[in-house]
């Protein structure tokens, strides 16, 4: 039979510019504080004195013999607000460790307790011969101060102590100094930074944790400038290595321990011993099952096992002994498994790879003890995977072990270091990796409390870690299982969630909030809960999906699984599908079509009339996978793939012209770019009828993160716009680049008219918090036709602090669909014409 798939079309940035972010309101910087100059000069010098003496006061043999810097705490005064990027100095060798988020205390770390740098400062901030005085046209005189803005705020310094660099929850339980508990750690170091000042801290650590009588065996995790080790110590023993060591930036208690993974009992089913499985083609996509390891010998599976693989020598066989990890695999080869078992044969798409994290909840890897490896496990686990296959591949990853944010000392969603492996992952130094993680279950001592008031009550169940990661795809759990079977057991029971499409009582919801992205991302069926009298039932047939079973060798070769494990490996079913059938798109990209073919059902727009509920509780809706793999007559989806520079360094003329003939006539200036995608929609497309429409867009990206405190900052974010129905394309560039604007005689920008893009489902406010930002509109097609302009443009983060980092760049994927007659074909030849002339 004749392939009849119409592939996703593929489109290329139209422009790119020279950008500038416009200035939105409200953006007035702190006011500074009103002090005496010279007196403020002169208090700081004594604290500076003071840190001086402190330092040559101290015995030789107070400190480990590899410490040799000091961690330096600035503190802002009362209602102000340092400015780090003024405080540190790279000639100095004072460089910024990071600004503590609740107290807004600035950390340094400096070879040189004389803080030389910043004496220098104080000298030109309290010299009147510098003070530098402007008159505004209105005759309102302004002056200024030499360093102004790095020495107003400052309200003291002094080496940092123990409250200096303590994280929130340490700061606000304050355990007892005898009582040893668990602390997390970050330390000088990290990938990003050099080698020897990793070994170098984990030298000192441990050199000194043996010295305090508490020896024992680290597990560090490398972030992108800091290693983090846990600990089991006192707070007095903690406060003395801090003392003992020049590398701690930054102590906070450690999240719990993890907690045991609620898995469903097997079931019975016919004998598979013949069933014929034919392998994948060699080049094909992968599935990696991070779990509890896979049921090599299974005759289901066995076929399409690429490598069976353990995340470190803790682990002593990639054989599943528990059963999670076989379930997880049988759904995310299979789209039906019964149906398979019913043919008695079927054909591999792509292959499997299971890379075992853990035995068995709350043994061995799994145990409390044992918490603080799991994101080192989690990394190991990848590697394991990749290594053990060293063919180029497309691979989904898929992680269904999480952990409960519920329970104290995490109470709602915060960064962790698991988190933020998972993010590290799917960076990927830059290229990339699909990492797909289950939003986590709900708490099932929570479940018939959630019963009676499902689903409203649903929003009270949080996601769990690592699933709050901002690159990851986090997938929660909705359900079409809404009747129970005709069997006398199940006469008095009843189903949970009553109307198909509605969000599972399984799932857990994220947190709509100012800096959190949209999560989950998507839901996707992971089953239904029965409620018998009192007790919840979550193991029947009709309300969970048949899968593979790690008993196969007892006769049971076919389980049950439900709840978010089952969306998760469902999921990662679909990403391999998309690769099997467009197998050059990045990992970017495949995760930005899977948002993007989601939408709301009927159900969950009746559950959740409001918009922010709607998101914490569905994401984007359920995915489409015809929508995510291909296009149709009446649906033309675009895909263009490109990169994203922090910034460049571009030649321009001088603002006033040399007077000597032999002076270079340009400058070197530091610029941002925009780029710019036209979406070609035809004339041709308009009617008398003016049908009806929908546009969706979707910008996909995977940035580098930065864990300090309990925040996780961003190398670099992208956030996308589009020119609006009324408007033009100069009006548009105007609106979102500042260097665009009309300026005056006197050289200032004009006040531009004010246009806008069209009424989003979702919003640019609300969309751009994520690395993946999908939005809808729907309306006429008289208000869509004709040309639109879609920007993409940098936000900075942290990237741009550090200047070795300053010019790197970021993969993104644009993806764009329009619904309507015939828009297929009158897209798909404009888009074809584009790609045929270089651009």
């Amino acid at each position: 039979m004749a392939d009849t798939r119409l592939p996703l079309l593929r489109g290329r940035i139209t422009s790119v510019d020279t950008y500038e972010a416009p200035q939105g309101g409200g953006g007035v910087p702190p006011a500074m504080p009103s002090l005496d100059p010279k007196a403020h000069r002169t208090t700081l010098l004594q604290q500076l004195d003071a840190i001086t003496q402190q330092v040559k006061a101290r015995a030789e043999i107070a400190r480990d013999e590899l410490a040799k810097r000091e961690i330096v705490a600035v503190r802002p005064a009362p209602n102000a607000q340092l400015a780090p990027d003024q405080l540190d100095d790279s000639r100095a060798d004072a460089r910024l460790v990071g600004v503590m988020p609740d107290s807004g205390t600035v950390l340094l770390d400096v070879a040189n307790a004389d803080l030389e740098h910043l004496r220098k400062k104080l000298d030109a901030f309290a010299d009147d011969a510098k003070v530098k005085t402007r008159t505004a046209k209105d005759g309102t005189v302004t002056t200024q101060r030499s360093n102004e803005r790095a020495i107003a705020p400052v309200g003291s310094i002094g080496l940092a102590e123990l409250e200096d660099i303590s994280g929130a929850q340490l700061r606000a339980e304050a355990p007892p100094a005898d009582r040893p508990c668990w602390f997390e750690i970050g330390c000088r170091g990290g990938y990003r930074n050099r080698a020897e000042d990793t070994d170098n801290s984990r030298a000192q650590i441990a050199r000194q944790l043996h010295r305090l009588g508490a020896p024992q065996k680290l597990d560090d995790f490398l972030g992108p400038e800091q290693l983090y080790f846990f600990v089991r110590l006192t707070r007095a023993q903690l406060d003395e290595l801090r003392k003992a060591t020049d590398c701690i930036y930054e102590v906070e208690l450690a999240p719990q321990p993890l907690r045991d993974l609620k898995l469903l009992d097997d079931l019975s089913t016919k004998d598979v011993a013949d069933f014929a499985l034919r392998q994948p083609h060699e080049n094909a996509p992968s599935v990696v099952v991070l779990d509890t390891g896979i049921a090599t010998g299974h005759p289901l599976l066995k076929s399409a096992i690429l490598t069976a693989t353990t995340a470190g020598p803790e682990i002593p066989s990639p054989e599943d002994t528990y059963g999670h990890g076989t379930k997880m695999a049988g759904l995310a080869l299979y789209r039906d498994v019964g149906a398979a078992v019913e043919r008695g044969s079927a054909d591999a798409t792509h292959w499997l790879q299971s890379s075992r994290l853990l035995i068995a909840p709350g043994y061995g890897t799994a145990a409390d003890e044992n918490y603080e490896k799991w994101p080192v496990l989690t990394e190991r686990a990848v590697r394991s995977a990749e290594n053990a296959d060293p063919r180029p591949r497309n691979r989904a990853f898929v992680l269904a072990v999480t952990r409960s944010m519920q329970d104290p000392p995490l109470d709602g969603l915060a960064p962790t270091l698991w988190s933020q492996a998972v993010d590290q992952l799917a960076f990927r130094g830059g290229y990339g990796r699909l990492m797909i993680v289950s939003a986590g279950n709900a708490r099932d001592a929570q479940w018939l409390a959630l019963a009676e008031q499902h689903p409203q009550l649903q929003l009270s169940e949080k996601i769990h870690q690592p699933a709050q990661a901002s690159n990851a795809l986090t997938v929660g759990a909705f359900t079409a299982r809404v009747e129970l079977p005709n069997d006398k057991d199940y006469a008095e029971a009843r189903v949970v969630a009553t109307k198909p499409g509605g969000i599972s009582p399984y799932t857990s919801t994220g947190l709509v909030g100012n800096e959190w992205p949209i999560k989950p991302d998507v839901v996707i069926e992971g089953g239904n809960l029965a409620i018998s009298g009192t007790l919840p039932d979550s193991t029947v047939p009709t309300l969970s999906a048949l899968t593979t079973s790690h008993r196969h060798t007892h006769g049971r070769p076919i389980g049950l699984m439900s709840m978010t494990s089952e969306a998760s490996a469902r999921a990662a079913h679909l990403a391999a599908h998309i690769w099997s059938l467009e197998p050059k798109l990045r990992p970017e990209t495949v995760r930005g079509l899977i948002v993007h073919s989601a939408s709301w059902t009927k159900a969950m727009v009746g559950d959740f009339p409001g918009l922010n509920d709607r998101l914490q509780a569905c994401g984007y809706g359920v995915p489409s996978e015809r929508l995510a793999s291909e296009c149709a007559q009446g649906v033309a989806t675009i895909v263009v793939e490109d990169s994203m520079p922090n910034a460049v360094i571009e030649e321009e003329p001088k603002k006033t012209p040399p007077k000597r003939a032999t002076t270079k006539t340009t400058e070197r200036r530091v610029r941002r770019k925009v780029k710019l995608y036209r979406l070609p929609l035809p004339e041709s497309l308009l009617s008398d009828a003016d049908p009806d429409v929908e546009l969706r867009i979707t910008l996909s990206y995977f940035t580098e993160p930065n864990k300090f405190g309990r925040r996780t900052y961003n190398g670099l974010d992208l956030k996308w716009d589009m020119q609006g129905p009324q408007e033009s394309a100069d009006a548009f560039i105007q609106r979102i680049n500042a260097l665009k604007r009309p300026t005056g005689a006197d050289g200032k920008r004009l006040k531009i008219e004010k246009t806008k893009s069209f009424d989003w489902d979702v919003g640019i406010e609300r969309r751009s918090r994520g690395t993946v930002q999908s939005d809808r509109w729907r309306g006429k097609m008289s208000a869509l036709v004709g040309d639109k302009l879609i920007a993409i443009v940098p936000v900075l983060g942290w990237w741009d602090q550090r200047k070795a980092l300053k010019w790197q760049d970021i993969k993104f994927s644009l993806v764009v669909s329009v619904f309507g007659p015939d828009v297929y074909a009158a897209i798909k030849s404009k888009v074809e014409a584009t790609i045929a002339v270089e651009v």
